[in-house]
């Protein structure tokens, strides 16, 4: 342990603290939902309790269909074939290649009203084969495999609504789509008795026709995903700072899942005493045949990839799991906007998982790796040189071009405000950073604030644009 990992070593010994729960206050979701397992697709009710927060009278709502967008969920959908307001009929819009749904309002929503919009929706997952995903560009975030079906994004979700207006930006070919507020849900799954559904449920009951109902009520989280499997998985478990962790990997990869919760625990504790508590009590670490991802972070769980899955000795797959559980901080916990502005929960991600390689296994590795960024990342300047890591996803021309420069050059960014605030300074900041704006949707300029209140300085760095702020 070198003397600047050995010093983040001993904060952590001083401060490490326990998850506490906060209270959403953005909208609330109720959702029944009936999977066929076998068939990959589901039907479901959705009640949303929505309260126009906003300064102006709003004539309609607008929800997100994220798992329309072809580019990244193949041949995956969702189609809303009801829509009620205060349990009147509406007829809504699609928008967007139908990843946006407008439910227009009878009686506009004057600031501070509140309605209450009832969807009825139907969807199916995307199929695996044998040689894997149908195309090239989807992850398999809303996919059926012989092994498992990943559901993420099978809801409607109500769009942000920031300084903007509603937050409705076309579906990219690349990167993160989910951009969400944190809220309640309340969930209700029916399925065969005989799959294993991750998370774990709250309540279990069996129905008549002999299968079961799961119930989960789940605060402060951006969205809700399940991971329903076949293949007899069951979950190795830990707790680290007042969090339980646990692994769902397959049978066959019995020590990736113990690697995987030795290192997830460790960052848990790691992120913990950096930033502060998480608002969760448990995270899931869940084995999913993936493409084009190594890992993807949902609110309380995260996917591996079952190819990486294979290989635990590899040292990536220390950082998968480190980034991912990252991902718990920044996007989950705070939030941001993963079209405009995707390098503040990747950069802070990526930079967090190196940290924890420098605290957890050496200052060596975690150098190297900060080596094998700043090389390709040099590289990629010099073929793009019109783009920078705080660049919009739609600004990069490919998704190797845009991984280098919002993940490895704004991490490498990161390193150098850390080197020029020094330890204590940075590390405040992101606390600050963190804790001021948990469950809530954050800016760069949040971030540069937080800085600025550590270190009482302007942060000279390529994150940020030069000129001090307005107001006070």
């Amino acid at each position: 342990m070198s003397c600047r990992s050995r010093a983040i070593g001993l904060a952590l010994l001083a401060c490490l603290g326990v998850a506490v729960c906060l209270r959403a206050a953005g909208p609330t979701y109720d959702i029944s939902l009936d999977v066929d397992y076998a068939a990959g697709s589901f039907r479901g009710e959705e009640v949303l309790r929505y309260v126009n927060e906003t300064d102006i009278p709003q004539e309609g709502i607008f929800f997100r269909l994220y798992a329309n967008a072809a580019s990244l969920y193949g041949s995956a959908a969702i189609e809303v074939t009801s829509a009620q307001v205060d349990g009147q009929l509406v007829t809504p819009s699609l928008f967007e290649e139908d990843t946006v749904l407008f439910v227009p309002l009878p009686v506009a929503a004057a600031p501070g009203d509140s309605v209450q919009v009832d969807l009825v929706f139907r969807g199916h997952a995307a199929h695996t084969t044998a040689t894997g995903f149908a195309t090239s560009t989807e992850y398999g975030l809303l996919a059926k495999s012989s092994g498992v079906l990943t559901l993420t994004a099978f809801y409607p979700a109500l769009a942000p609504y920031t300084e903007e207006g509603w937050d409705i930006d076309p579906p990219t070919p690349f990167g993160d789509l989910v951009f969400s507020d944190a809220a309640t849900y309340a969930v209700s799954l029916v399925t065969g008795a005989d799959v294993t559904v991750i998370p774990a449920a709250d309540t279990s009951t069996l129905e008549p026709d002999g299968r079961t109902r799961r119930t989960f009520v789940r605060d402060g989280i951006r969205d809700f995903p399940l991971v329903l499997s076949g293949d007899g998985r069951e979950p190795l478990e830990a707790t680290a700072s007042g969090v339980t962790v646990r692994a769902w990997f397959s049978p066959l990869h019995g020590s990736a899942a113990t690697v995987a919760l030795g290192r997830g625990a460790a960052a848990v504790d790691v992120y913990t005493a950096l930033f502060g508590p998480l608002p969760y009590a448990t995270v899931d670490i869940v084995e999913a045949p993936l493409q084009g991802a190594a890992g993807v972070e949902c609110s309380g769980l995260f996917l591996v990839a079952e190819s990486n899955a294979a290989n635990p000795g590899d040292p990536f797959f220390d950082i998968i799991v480190a980034h991912e559980m990252a991902h718990q901080w920044f996007y989950a916990a705070v939030g941001s906007d993963p079209i405009e502005e995707p390098w503040l929960d990747e950069a802070l991600a990526t930079y967090a998982s190196n940290v924890f390689l420098a605290v957890a296994v050496s200052e060596t590795t975690a150098q190297s790796e900060r080596a094998g960024w700043a090389t390709h990342y040099e590289r990629a300047k010099t073929s793009s040189p019109t783009v920078r890591p705080t660049s919009p996803v739609y600004d990069f021309p490919d998704i190797t071009t845009y991984s280098l420069f919002v993940y490895s050059g704004g991490a490498l960014d990161l390193e150098a405000l850390r080197l020029e605030l020094g330890d204590d300074a940075f590390f405040a900041g992101l606390a600050d950073y963190y804790m001021t704006e948990r469950l809530h949707i954050a800016t760069a300029s949040d971030l540069l604030a937080s800085f600025q209140r550590a270190c009482s300085c302007w942060p000279a760095n390529e994150l940020f644009e030069t000129g001090p702020l307005e107001g006070p």
